[in-house]
């Protein structure tokens, strides 16, 4: 039988085509032949998170629906820590790793780097999370000179909503030709305390449809999911998306809900020349709220998140608190919201655990 070495390129071709994404990272250092091989052969991977907060640094590959690899870096005292998951939220399956005293965002930007960034790799939807206060002290440069001027390959440049800043450096980070929409994403929570019982999908999607950024022609999108589509919460955001319409940097709100109807499209002229167009499925109910001078560019277009909150509890600038909520409010609101969800999903899920686990440096990758 012929090793592999002996096969022809067609053949490892055929063969790294059905590699996931580490096995690829791999193959690249075993011969020069196989590392052109796997360079010369398209990868897609469907969503990539990367995080900095508070000293920490997540890199988070999603490839399927349950799969991904996960790296969490921190600091320690025998230098930076990663933890390291693939395809589950057992804390006992984290295996751990101590590498040398550095930048922990220096880190984690460099392993993204040399995992992604590449022009074999198409990434669908790529979410930046660098909170404002952590972009208050960190500059571009801290962010941008890991990457040695390497690009990623990006249909969807993704923000979180107290990280819309970064919008601004999708030129330096993505091939700016490729990237088809800059989507800003929140998860707004119910404004009365979260019900244990409540599922933990969205019930209703708010969209603001926005005007490109200065100096660019890449559409924007403002898309905030909540877990409340009670008739008093979608009567006010119906009053929001309306004044929004003033503003000149607006398009259209969109409003969808998850309760299914059979009518038809229907377009409901409104006063002040809005205008509703209304859509409906098996799948749920669309609303588009717009003027007539964008009517012809409204477009429609649904996440899962949820669940984040619950799994990765200190990753949850996602979260939107509404303006009219105080300090005070909010803070017991997050608190009692986060602790129900976590009860849930602990009745739901027994091998879960949401303490924190003690390093062991003896558990290796």
């Amino acid at each position: 039988m012929r090793n592999w070495n002996h096969l022809p390129a067609e053949i490892k071709r055929h063969v790294v085509k059905n590699l996931d994404l580490m096995s690829r990272h791999s193959m690249k250092s075993t011969s020069h032949l196989d590392r052109l091989i796997v360079n010369s052969t398209c990868f897609k991977v469907t969503r990539v998170r990367f995080g900095y907060k508070q000293g920490k640094c997540l890199v988070m590959i999603y490839t399927g629906i349950e799969k991904f690899l996960r790296l969490e870096f921190s600091k320690c005292k025998e230098g930076i820590l990663v933890e390291r998951s693939e395809n589950t939220w057992d804390r006992q399956d984290i295996t751990t790793k101590i590498l040398p005293h550095t930048d922990v965002l220096k880190t984690g930007l460099t392993i993204l780097k040399s995992l992604l960034a590449h022009e074999s790799i198409i990434i669908e939807a790529m979410e930046w999370d660098i909170p404002k206060k952590s972009q208050d002290v960190i500059h571009d440069d801290l962010i941008l000179k890991p990457l040695t001027g390497s690009k990623f390959r990006i249909r969807e440049f993704v923000v979180m909503v107290d990280s819309q800043s970064i919008a601004k450096l999708v030129e330096k980070l993505c091939v700016v030709e490729e990237v088809k929409m800059i989507r800003v994403l929140g998860l707004g929570l119910p404004l009365s305390f979260l019900d244990v019982e409540n599922e933990l999908v969205p019930q209703l999607l708010y969209e603001l449809q926005k005007d490109p950024l200065p100096g660019s022609n890449i559409p924007y999108r403002h898309s905030l999911f909540h877990m409340d589509n009670s008739p008093s919460h979608l009567s006010h955001l119906q009053l929001r998306a309306n004044s929004f319409l003033s503003y000149v940097n607006i398009i259209a709100c969109h409003i969808r809900t998850i309760e299914p109807s059979n009518n038809k499209p229907e377009r409901i002229e409104n006063d002040g020349g809005k205008m509703d167009w209304v859509y409906t499925s098996d799948c749920g109910k669309w609303v588009a709220k717009t003027t007539a001078r964008n009517e012809e560019v409204v477009k429609r277009e649904m996440d899962n998140l949820p669940r984040r909150i619950v799994q990765e509890p200190f990753w949850n600038d996602i979260l939107y608190f509404y303006p009219e909520m105080s300090l005070s409010e909010m803070r017991d609101f997050k608190f009692w919201s986060l602790f129900n969800l976590r009860e849930k999903f602990r009745a739901e899920d027994k091998s879960w655990e949401m303490e924190d686990k003690e390093t062991s440096i003896g558990r290796r990758f």
